[in-house]
């Protein structure tokens, strides 16, 4: 019999020996057209903490197409000049070009347990960029915000609103004329569940290469890219985020479900 002590080594080793893969992608649709994406975070060290997996498998793809924005400097303990200096070193680590970022210092989206992010103020700030980007793909967190976190769970829902209200014509390079608001624009929300290791991605990633849905799963070598971005948050790697680092799934592995946007009802509570 299997104890878990012997599960857990087993799931090290196969991590280690593991190659990077994916299940699915989002840089094509089916018109074999190379799709722009978005990556929205809340603060610095979410990218790492959370999609390094995805972005590790798409930058090596396709580097001009992947774009960040971080909707806030992460001030709540007053480092938010630091954490921007570490975002961006982050994200020289991790393979994003330095015009395809953008990390916001507004006032009416301050890092804090306790600040709730109005999801329609959200969508305005979403929609320049995405505008200026011409992007056709978002990827954020789910609607639990992975830790509970309310500025991480407004960001899906300030996305939604804005994908099911707010005018086509505001992408630049857009050819669906008819369109009266954004529905050419792809939303998946992360698929936060906890699982040691991610080990049942790694099988499904390994089955399911024929399905669409994306499956990104990190090989040591770029667990230990990702490992390095995040080694530029020193202001954040107190003890118990080094656990997190050493033991999350979500270094390891990140899968994605599509979201189809027809209308978005803001909830009257989403914190």
């Amino acid at each position: 019999m299997f104890s878990t002590f012997h599960v857990f080594i087993l799931c090290i080793v196969l991590a280690i020996a593991y190659r990077p893969t994916n299940s699915g992608d989002f840089q094509r649709n089916n018109k074999t057209e190379l799709q722009r994406v978005l990556l929205v975070t809340a603060h610095p060290d979410d990218e790492c903490l959370f999609f390094a997996p995805t972005i590790l498998g798409l930058t090596s793809h396709n580097q001009e197409n992947f774009f960040s924005l971080c909707l806030s400097i992460g001030d709540a303990d007053g480092l938010g000049h630091i954490r921007r200096e570490e975002y961006d070193k982050s994200l020289d680590v991790l393979g994003i070009s330095k015009a395809n970022r953008m990390v916001l210092d507004d006032p009416s989206l301050k890092d804090g347990m306790d600040n709730f992010w109005d999801p329609h103020y959200i969508a305005d700030v979403v929609a320049e960029f995405v505008a200026l980007h011409n992007i056709t793909t978002i990827l954020t967190f789910d609607g639990d915000g992975v830790s509970g976190h309310p500025n991480h769970k407004a960001i899906p829902y300030g996305i939604q609103h804005m994908i099911s209200t707010y005018p086509f014509s505001l992408l630049q390079n857009s050819t669906s004329k008819n369109d009266s608001v954004m529905h050419g624009i792809a939303l998946w929300l992360g698929r936060f569940i906890f699982e040691p290791f991610g080990w049942r991605s790694f099988i499904q990633a390994s089955q399911d290469k024929h399905k669409a849905t994306p499956v990104f799963v990190a090989g040591i070598e770029n667990y230990l890219v990702a490992l390095r971005a995040m080694r530029q948050h020193w202001s954040q790697l107190v003890w118990f985020r080094w656990l997190n680092v050493l033991f999350s799934s979500y270094m390891w592995v990140n899968r994605w479900g599509e979201v189809i946007v027809d209308a978005a009802p803001i909830p009257g509570d989403y914190t």
